[in-house]
Parts: C-alpha cells; sequence; structure tokens
C-alpha cells in the first residue's frame, strides 16, 4: 500500500481548511487538504458565506474583549466544556489575528453591518461583527471554477446574503430599490464582461480557493478517508482511498478534522437528535455523513451537543425536500404569524433562527404553519420568490394554502380554529400598537433588520385581516449539525477523561461548537470554525498560544 508523508493533514475543505492550511505553511511545515467530495468547499460553499468574528479590525474601536465576552456570557450562558470560558477567549482574542493573517495573504473581507442575532442584550452590537467577502470573478480559477462547490438550488448569480433584507423590501423602499439596481447593474455585467460572479459563500471559497493554489498547498479532490492511523495512542495519519486504490498519509506533527457534521447520516440522526426530521430538510454538503466523528469516538473522543443543529426553519415541498428559508426573512415582515397546531405563536418570528427551531420542537410544532395575508404577498418575497406572484403550481400541489377566510385557512391547514383566531385577534393588536407583549417582536436592531422600515408603528408587525389568507407549512431545515467531538482551547480532541488523543485536532461542524446552543451572529459556526482550525495548525506546528484574553 503507497505511503506518502506530510507535516499537516487537513480532511475536509470548508472555511477553516485554507486557513489551517497556511497556518502550517506559514510556520515551515508541509499540508495538504484533502476532500472526498469532487468539490472544495464543504457546506461553506453551500452557505450565505458570512464569518462572525468579534474584534475584527472593521469594527476599530465599536468592540471589545470585555463587550463579546459579555455578550457570550448573556446569551450562551453556561453549557459545558464545549462553550468554556477559556475556549470563548481563545476564540474572541484569535479572530483579529486570523483576519490579519488572512488579509496579509490577499484575503478580502468587508463588514457586512448585520445586527449580532441578540443585538438589544448585554454586549451585543447593532453593527454586528460579521464579515462577508466582496464580489469574486471564478473565473480566476481557471479550469478549477468548476471544482467550486455551489448550492444546486441557487441560481449562480452575484447576490449576496447580506443584500436579501434590502432586497426583501424593494417594493416598499428606496432603499430596496437601490440594493435591486446595484444587483441588476451586477448581473449586467456579468453578462457583458464574460466574468463568472459570484457572493455568499462561493466568494469565501473561491477567494480561499485562489490563495491555496497560489501558495501552492495540495488539494486532494475526491479522496475520502477510511480509518485514522494511530501509533501508541497517537494519531500520526489517515488511509484514504483515492483513484480507487486504498494509499496512507502520514502527519509528522497532527490530523485536523474540518469534515462537516452528520445532517445526511439518518442513523445518527435518529440517535441522537430531536424528531421529527426529514432526509430532505438539510442544505448541508452531501458529505456531511459523520463518519469522521465516528472514527474519532472510535478512538475515546468525547462528543457533546449531538441534539442540536443550525436550524433555519423554511419549507419543503409536498415530497419532503427542501425549498427555501423563511425564518425570520419571510416571517419576520409584517402581516405573518408563524402557529402550531393549536394555533398558538411559540416565538418571535423575527428572531434567531436557530432559536427558532428550537422552539418549533419543544412546541411541539413541526410542522409549525405560517399565515399571511393578501399584504404580504403583494409586497414582499416568499423565498425568493417575487411579491405579487404566486405560482399555480404552489397552489395546485398544496405546497400554500389559499383561502378567503382565516377559519377555511384553519381547516385546510388542520389547525385548531378557536385557537388560530384568538392568536390573529390578539397578535393584531400588538401590530395596532406596535408592541409584541408576547415575544417582543420587532424590538431589536436584528429584528427591524428584517422587518419593513416603510411600515409603522413597528416594522415586524402588521395586522392579519385582508384577504385572501395564506399559509405554509414551515419545517425544522437545518444548514448543518451543531455537536460533535469535544475540543479544548488548541482545537485538541479530547477523551471521555479530558486528555488529549495526541496528534488529532478539530473543527466546525465536526465539533462541538463554542457557540453552545445559539447562533450569536451570522456566519457564527463559519467564524468559528476558521478560527479554531486556525489556533490548532498553530499548534500543531508550534507557532502559537491562544491568548488568555
Amino acid at each position: 500500500m503507497a505511503t506518502e508523508q506530510f507535516d499537516f493533514i487537513v480532511i475536509g475543505s470548508g472555511a477553516g481548511s485554507v486557513p489551517a492550511a497556511l497556518a502550517a505553511k506559514a510556520a515551515g511545515k508541509s499540508a495538504v487538504i484533502l476532500e472526498k467530495q469532487d468539490a472544495f468547499g464543504g457546506s461553506t460553499s453551500y452557505s450565505g458565506g458570512v464569518a462572525w468574528l468579534p474584534l475584527n479590525p472593521y469594527l476599530g474601536d465599536r468592540d471589545t474583549s470585555e463587550k463579546a465576552m459579555t455578550y457570550f456570557d448573556a446569551i450562551v450562558g453556561e453549557v459545558g466544556p464545549a462553550s468554556s470560558i477559556e475556549r470563548r477567549k481563545a476564540f474572541i482574542g484569535n479572530a483579529p489575528i486570523m483576519v490579519h493573517f488572512l488579509e496579509e495573504r490577499g484575503m478580502r473581507f468587508k463588514h457586512a453591518h448585520w445586527p449580532d442575532y441578540y443585538s438589544d442584550e448585554p454586549g451585543g452590537l447593532a453593527e454586528g461583527r460579521s464579515l462577508v467577502v466582496p464580489t469574486v470573478d471564478i473565473k480566476k480559477l481557471g479550469d478549477l471554477a468548476d471544482r467550486l462547490a455551489r448550492f444546486p438550488l441557487w441560481p449562480p448569480l452575484p447576490i449576496g446574503v447580506e443584500e436579501f433584507s434590502s432586497l426583501s423590501v424593494a417594493k416598499t423602499t428606496w432603499g430596496g430599490r437601490w440594493t435591486a439596481l446595484k444587483v441588476a447593474a451586477r448581473i449586467l455585467w456579468q453578462a457583458i464582461s464574460g466574468k463568472k460572479l459570484r457572493k455568499s459563500g462561493n466568494a469565501l471559497q473561491a477567494r480561499l480557493f485562489e490563495i491555496l493554489l497560489r501558495e501552492k498547498i495540495p488539494l486532494r479532490l475526491s479522496t475520502g478517508v477510511v480509518a485514522l492511523v494511530t501509533d501508541d495512542g497517537r494519531v500520526t495519519g489517515v488511509e484514504v482511498i483515492e483513484d480507487g486504490m486504498r494509499k496512507t498519509i502520514l502527519a509528522r506533527h497532527g490530523v485536523l478534522i474540518n469534515a462537516g457534521g452528520f445532517s445526511h447520516n439518518q442513523a445518527m440522526r435518529e440517535q441522537y437528535q430531536p424528531k421529527p426530521l426529514e432526509p430532505g430538510w438539510s442544505t448541508s454538503n452531501p458529505g456531511d455523513t459523520g463518519e469522521m466523528i465516528g472514527m474519532a469516538t472510535a478512538l475515546g473522543a468525547e462528543t457533546d451537543l449531538m441534539n442540536e443543529a443550525w436550524w433555519v426553519p423554511g419549507s419543503a415541498d409536498m415530497q419532503g425536500n427542501f425549498r427555501a428559508f423563511h425564518v425570520p426573512g419571510d416571517t419576520g415582515k409584517p402581516h405573518c404569524i408563524v402557529v402550531d397546531p393549536l394555533g398558538n405563536r411559540f416565538g418571535n418570528e423575527a428572531g434567531a433562527y436557530m432559536e427558532f427551531g428550537q422552539r418549533m420542537f419543544a412546541a411541539k410544532a413541526v410542522p409549525a404553519w405560517a399565515v399571511f395575508d393578501s399584504r404580504h404577498r403583494q409586497r414582499y418575497p416568499w423565498g425568493g420568490v417575487p411579491p405579487g406572484r404566486t405560482p399555480a403550481d404552489w397552489l395546485e400541489s398544496g405546497y400554500m394554502i389559499k383561502a378567503d377566510t382565516i377559519d377555511e385557512i384553519a381547516r385546510a391547514c388542520g389547525i385548531d380554529r378557536v385557537g388560530l383566531a384568538a392568536t390573529i385577534q390578539r397578535f393584531n393588536g400588538f401590530a395596532a400598537k406596535g408592541v409584541d407583549e408576547d415575544f417582543r417582536r420587532g424590538y431589536s436592531a436584528h429584528n427591524r433588520h428584517n422587518g419593513d422600515p416603510a411600515h409603522h408603528p413597528n416594522p415586524c408587525l402588521g395586522t392579519i385581516e385582508k384577504g385572501p389568507f395564506f399559509a405554509v407549512r414551515i419545517v425544522p431545515v437545518d444548514v448543518g449539525t451543531a455537536g460533535g467531538l469535544m475540543t479544548d482551547t488548541f482545537a485538541r480532541v479530547l477523551r471521555h477523561d479530558g486528555t488529549t488523543i495526541e496528534g488529532l485536532y478539530a473543527t466546525g461542524n465536526s465539533t462541538a461548537s463554542v457557540m453552545g446552543r445559539h447562533y450569536l451572529g451570522a456566519g457564527a459556526s463559519i467564524g468559528a470554525s476558521m478560527v479554531f482550525a486556525f489556533i490548532g495548525a498553530r499548534h500543531a506546528c508550534g507557532s502559537n498560544m491562544p491568548p488568555a484574553d
């Protein structure tokens, strides 16, 4: 069996992989990235491509370590060692170091101006801590442009996820119309110039891919790891299948698992996660099948938070396959609520999507129902379809229910009629006053970011009273699982007794997240993946210690 050797091996090609490989190279070590899929990018390339990074240089003195720690404490709270004080400090302290390190090597970021998801809580920032990557022309990747992974249900258009909120109010605000004009001009320029312009996750991963190629760091696509190699308890390499052949790749200094979670391993989801969950309710990369978590646990690795995922509630078609995200971008607009089978609201429809998904399970509201009136359909998109257009197949297939009265909506959806009527009456009272007394919808900068600034008195609250009325099933879609291997401040994988498995590191959705059971802001999972990959590679290659503060 063929054998080769590097100093550092990275398994998977999500957002953390290139920073890790670059960190190894900066320490004078050799690195290789192994990706079992035939395309580069992992679930990051499928995503909005946002990275939540405290203390990033685009915030200047508006953020501090104290503010970021206060925010963690207020929202994440005590969830165990996955989000220990020490790990939070390591993440916060290394985030600006990593940003500077990447920018020195050609990475480009810009501030997304996306409020933290709990922006009104202690330490939260109304301007947000999220970064995105400017538009990238993937033709610069040459023949490898086709090897950049892309979510197949999203058209290859140069639209940034950070532009969605503004685009969604293009019919009601001048700011929205201006954003729509900029996007249209960008699309027109792409057609005229022959460029292949990308934003969101494709922009982030395309830029990292470009740097990887320029730095001549090896990337092995279609190379799946089938075993971890150990020597006296230390991980010293991997066995892979490459070009149909089994081979061993040894690592002098360490192996980093950045292979995603287990969203596409139904057996693991049945074992660990809340129910019901259908296989089609995930938009993560198809490579998220959990085998690397299994290989590490076979070596005694501890896991935690295995019942969590990055829930982004949305809708599925009648065959159970993902159709679109809706919470909070669509449901946070006026004239819409989400209810359980009894007709009760159970959360803030304009708030943090992960929390809303958790509330769905707690309320036994899987599926839940979005209920909205004709003004919502006339003024705002639904799942990316422009306002005022309701495709005939939506109604014919039963994906969207339409009726002249709320009572008919309740009957058609199997929602308790009395409960729904009472909920809407109460909600309409809130909308008239501009104050949601149940869930404070519209209270925070983040809520208002998802609302309609042209609507008053509260940009997120509008009465539901003008027929016809509509309803759509809402299910707990995820963009990846959020639990996995326990790691320490250096991203080293831990055993059940708290000792480290020497030579083995992990980051991203392969791990129990430092974010615990909350999503602190846009790109929280990507930001943490990048930072801990960077920390792990530098530790393995002997070049850093996470800051204490």
